[in-house]
């Protein structure tokens, strides 16, 4: 459990820095006085002043932040950052979350250079990867259609009706398309290629499936290194949209609903996921990481202040209606979107400490 924490922090604490070290650098070539760049908040443990800016380690490691003159009302001059024009603001904002995508594909690339088992579900169907897992026969019900059809472990299967496979979600959903009509499913068993007749049930038992079969996969997904990056930036776009749909979906359904899927999870269920990812191997770990940092990315972009999306809402406000929000204003903003992210925060890890009983786990 030690271990697991420590290793969690260290993901947590690279993705901050990346982030904030975003903004930083941006806001350093924009010409803007960086009056502190810290990571963690508060209370300090240590800082340190080169020329004008202090940098500072904080206690609590999660999250960080880069304090820029001309944030606030009333400081003004050629060096703050309200001085700047729109677009070089505008850069400075988005700058946390390019760096966190940024690292991701960087992550990415590697794995599909040196090989890997994904856990993203269709990670496979990248069109840039040259070398993706089999899809083989993992478990087998007794008495169930695939046993009376032959099939065996370990068998890997190729198409169904002639289709070829893609990975095992693609098989689970040609057969349930099915919807009980019989079918032929090549597989390759060692040396040898058959065609097996299976006919799927339309009401199965539960856990069973239709044919009764558990599929896993063998092997790893791979690409050649001159089309890693490309096949990197495919599968970052991916994880952008689904992060992004799911994101919506998530606060739409705990605004309207009030209701919280059971598909969510917070920093309890990540640090959980870490440990996982920790004991299965580096390049689960490193999947995990790339995974976060697209999340982190994803949500700091998000129009809800004060994450860096928010103030680009209200970059884009003053630009269109040419006027700028009060102190007053922005204020009330601000303290609405922070009451309702810890709102968030909050119901999403106490359903976390329920889920992983983490009162039992302490105690």
């Amino acid at each position: 459990m030690i271990v697991t924490l420590l290793v969690f922090i260290a993901v947590l604490g690279i993705m901050v820095f990346v982030h904030e070290l975003g903004h930083f650098l941006v806001a350093k070539k924009s010409g803007v006085k960086v009056e502190e760049f810290a990571f963690g908040f508060r209370p300090r443990l240590w800082s340190k002043t080169v020329g004008e800016t202090t940098y500072a380690i904080n206690l609590i490691p999660l999250g960080g932040y880069v304090k820029m003159f001309g944030e606030q009302d009333g400081q003004t001059g050629p060096r703050s950052f309200k001085s700047k024009n729109p677009s070089t603001r505008l850069a400075i904002l988005v700058a946390g979350a390019t760096m966190n995508l940024l690292m991701a594909w960087v992550i990415l690339t590697i794995l599909f250079m040196t090989g890997f088992q994904p856990f993203t579900p269709n990670a496979s169907r990248n069109p840039f990867i040259t070398e993706k897992p089999a899809t083989v026969i993992a478990k087998i019900v007794p008495g169930s259609p695939a046993e009376l059809g032959r099939f065996q472990l370990d068998d890997q299967i190729i198409a169904v009706n002639g289709q070829a496979l893609e990975d095992g979600a693609g098989f689970v959903e040609k057969i349930r398309a099915l919807n009980g009509q019989s079918a032929t499913v090549t597989v390759k068993r060692g040396s040898l290629t058959l065609d097996l007749a299976v006919t799927p049930r339309v009401n199965p038992p539960a856990g069973q499936g239709a044919i009764g079969v558990a599929v896993g996969s063998s092997g790893q997904v791979r690409s050649v290194w001159y089309k890693a990056p490309v096949a990197a930036f495919y599968e970052t776009g991916r994880v952008i949209a689904i992060s992004t749909v799911g994101f919506v979906d998530f606060v739409k359904n705990f605004v309207i609903k009030q209701e919280v899927s059971e598909n969510v999870t917070g920093i309890v269920g990540v640090g959980q996921l870490t440990g996982v990812a920790r004991r299965m191997g580096f390049d689960y770990l490193a999947q995990l990481v790339a995974l976060i940092s697209i999340g982190l990315g994803v949500v700091n972009l998000m129009p809800i202040l004060p994450l860096d999306g928010g103030h680009i809402a209200v970059l884009a406000y003053e630009r269109v209606t040419r006027r700028s929000l009060t102190e007053r204003q922005f204020s009330i903003f601000a303290t609405a979107g922070l009451a309702f992210i810890l709102l968030m925060f909050v119901v999403v890890t106490f359903k976390d400490f329920i889920r992983f009983d983490v009162i039992g786990r302490l105690f």
